[in-house]
């Protein structure tokens, strides 16, 4: 089984932009989860995705706006202990609350949900994840319906959104994950959550060429901008009309040129919500 590949870079300027700037840049290459620690960004991407003979390109990107960089392996099995020490505390996202296996139990008066913390994206902490699940719970009500709800989670990485869209009321939730890896710890967390009409399988966009179209009440996609814009117009396939697309992993730079192609594919911009310079593109299909 593969380690992880993580990139750090320092910068000494005071701009508290650097981190964002950084993280857009590197976010056109493979990494799978960005930390920010005092000056320092980090990037992490299983060692399989990106070769030593890449490096060069990754710090030529983000070079104008580093003074240092550096990179390590991080062996599998210590991903557990390094959240645990460094990145991982409970987190409230309105009604939810997520929670790691090793934490104390959850309050009362609150929905937890307990993430497995590996490699994979989504604990709820990047502005992403929690864009995501505070606009699921503002639009609850696609989620609760007579008849039953159906969501695809694309780029499912825990399944922390496939889990909260099942809280939420969804009747069969989908999730799709590109890393074989991460399926296994989605399944996981899925069977810590105890969750009933969740499935998750390991594939790309192709794996909903063997569904029908206008088959979702709810599309969700968390990932990357270049992975939307070429998947989008299947997403659109298989979701109902006058139903909703939910988009993140996005930075302010990407809102017109996704806002563009949504439309060309007979979208309708419903919102947008921005934390910390990321954003969340709310979408109906006409």
């Amino acid at each position: 089984m593969s380690n992880f590949i993580c990139f750090k870079a320092e910068w000494l300027s005071q701009d508290p932009d650097q981190a964002d700037i950084i993280t857009a840049y590197l976010s056109e290459f493979p990494f799978t989860h960005f930390e920010s620690e005092g000056q320092w960004m980090k990037a992490f991407a299983d060692e399989n995705d990106i070769s030593e003979s890449e490096y060069e390109g990754i710090e030529e990107a983000v070079m104008e706006y580093c003074d240092r960089i550096e990179w390590s392996i991080v062996e599998r099995e210590n991903w557990n202990e390094m959240w645990e020490k460094n990145y991982f505390n409970p987190l409230q996202v309105g009604e939810f609350y997520v929670r790691a296996t090793f934490h104390p139990d959850a309050p009362e008066g609150v929905r937890p949900i307990t993430i497995e913390p590996r490699m994979s994206f989504g604990t709820g902490h990047h502005a992403t994840t929690r864009l995501m699940l505070t606009e699921m719970q503002t639009q609850r009500a696609v989620f609760d319906v007579d008849g039953g709800c159906k969501v695809l989670d694309m780029g499912s990485g825990t399944g922390i959104l496939a889990i909260a869209a099942e809280m939420l009321g969804a009747t069969e939730v989908l999730g799709v994950e590109i890393d074989d890896w991460v399926v296994d710890n989605a399944n996981d967390n899925l069977v810590i959550n105890a969750t009933k009409c969740n499935r998750m399988v390991h594939g790309d966009v192709s794996a909903l060429n063997h569904i029908q179209n206008d088959h979702f009440d709810v599309v969700l996609a968390n990932i990357h901008r270049e992975v939307i814009l070429a998947d989008m117009a299947a997403y659109v396939r298989v979701l109902k009309p006058q139903h909703l697309l939910f988009l993140s992993g996005l930075q302010a730079a990407d809102e017109s040129l996704i806002v563009n192609h949504a439309l060309g594919l007979n979208l309708k911009h419903l919102k947008t919500e921005t934390v910390d310079g990321w954003l969340m593109i709310l979408l109906e299909k006409m």
